[in-house]
């Protein structure tokens, strides 16, 4: 059965790739989890023209979560407690 991925799968797949798996393997994990759909000729096509706004999308959040990672490190938090002896808190 060939199915798209609405996620990224370990050992399968990342999001919007069209893979073939068993049967069963999408019935009892995938589709449960809503992690796939099947691929219809339809569900294709759609996923194609909407594969670019997707994508446009992903890289300007990566873009935002890199600007706040450099944000973040350039951040030094000290934190003072105070300890007994042999210096445990």
């Amino acid at each position: 059965m060939e199915v798209i991925l609405k996620a990224n799968v370990s050992k399968l797949g990342k999001m919007l790739d069209i893979v073939k798996v068993k049967d069963g393997y999408a019935r009892n994990f995938l589709f449960p989890k809503k992690l796939a759909m099947r691929a219809t000729k339809e569900a294709k096509i759609e996923i194609q023209k909407n594969r670019e706004s997707m994508e446009a999308l992903f890289r300007k959040e990566l873009a935002a979560a890199g600007d706040l990672a450099a944000k973040l490190s350039q951040i030094t938090l000290n934190l003072t407690r105070r300890v007994v002896e042999d210096e445990r808190l």
